[in-house]
């Protein structure tokens, strides 16, 4: 793949995602779209679900796992682009984003109602469910190339005259099993995070004493490594992504993207950007993919020079 390429206008794109060996690229916005990275070329456009709201292909990529807004759940032929299972959930509510296990066969995810679940991903039969009475699981994430999962949970508002507890994450092992969930770090007010490529680092967003931070935390203690008081985002402001070599942090801000560089979280770079909304890199290369409510790019983002 070359370097100097051309930006490709995406549309409408709420969501973004590489395949695993970066050939292909889905788009969720109106329908759900997937292009040959190298060609620039359309290879199907559907719409499975109504308001798809996340998504992630499966470990060889073959199958796309897409979830709406009301927590429905559809796995996608990736080769075909045809529907291959419907889980058919459509009350189980929003949620977090599904995750692959290592295997392919099962899909994780979790809801604003607090339940994780575990479900073989073209049966749907449920094996293995937790819940967290009073949160919401706002984010589920393979880290350790899929081997451990990430759980964001936000404590829902309390009682009157009660004290507001600190969210939380808890990274799990596949596969998922009772008694597991390990809290790796506690803190008041997160809003995202996103674990690091090489699985060391987790960066969260979150606020304290009525401001902004992005701080980097050593996953394995939950010790601080480095905070920085940040920009308050809009909309959907709140999203990380870690630069596939770990070098920098992407955060989706307000009309803009700012790249954080690491160790020290200086700002490295700003892009102004029309209602962005969701990031994805591709290893090894400068090109990311960029989605916006408006209209979304694949370009190239020239934040490691030693790439081109």
């Amino acid at each position: 793949m070359t370097a100097a390429v051309k930006p490709l206008k995406l549309g409408c794109s709420y969501k973004v995602a590489f395949s695993p060996d970066g050939t292909r690229l889905a788009v969720a916005g109106h329908s759900l779209t997937l292009w040959e990275v190298a060609a620039r070329q359309k290879l199907w456009r559907g719409k499975f679900i109504a308001h798809t709201s996340s998504m992630v292909f499966s470990p060889d990529g073959a199958q796309l796992a897409i979830k709406s807004t009301s927590g429905q759940i559809a796995v996608i032929d990736v080769a075909s682009g045809q529907l291959a299972f419907n889980f058919a959930n459509r009350k189980d509510g929003e949620g977090s984003c599904p995750a692959w296990s290592p295997c392919g066969r099962y899909l994780a995810d979790g809801g604003w109602d607090g339940r994780l679940q575990v479900r073989e991903a073209h049966t749907a039969a449920v094996v293995f469910t937790k819940d967290y009475p009073r949160e919401m699981l706002r984010a589920v994430q393979a880290i350790d190339g899929g081997q451990r999962l990430l759980v964001l949970h936000g404590v829902k508002s309390v009682a009157e005259g009660e004290s507001q507890p600190p969210d939380y994450c808890t990274v799990w092992d596949w596969p998922l099993q009772a008694g597991g969930g390990r809290i790796v770090l506690s803190l008041p007010g997160m809003k995202s995070c996103a674990v690091s490529p090489d699985g060391a680092l987790l960066a969260v967003l979150h606020y304290a004493s009525g401001s902004e931070y992005v701080s980097v935390y050593a996953l394995a203690d939950g010790s601080l490594l480095a905070s920085v008081a940040v920009e308050a985002g809009g909309g959907t402001g709140d999203e990380l992504t870690w630069l596939p070599d770990g070098s920098a942090l992407g955060r989706i801000g307000k009309g803009k993207l700012l790249f954080y560089g690491w160790p020290g979280l200086a700002v490295r770079q700003q892009l102004d950007f029309t209602y962005p909304c969701a990031l994805a890199f591709l290893p090894g290369t400068p090109l990311a993919a960029i989605g916006s409510w408006e209209t979304g790019m694949l370009m190239n983002l020239n934040l490691n020079p030693e790439l081109l």
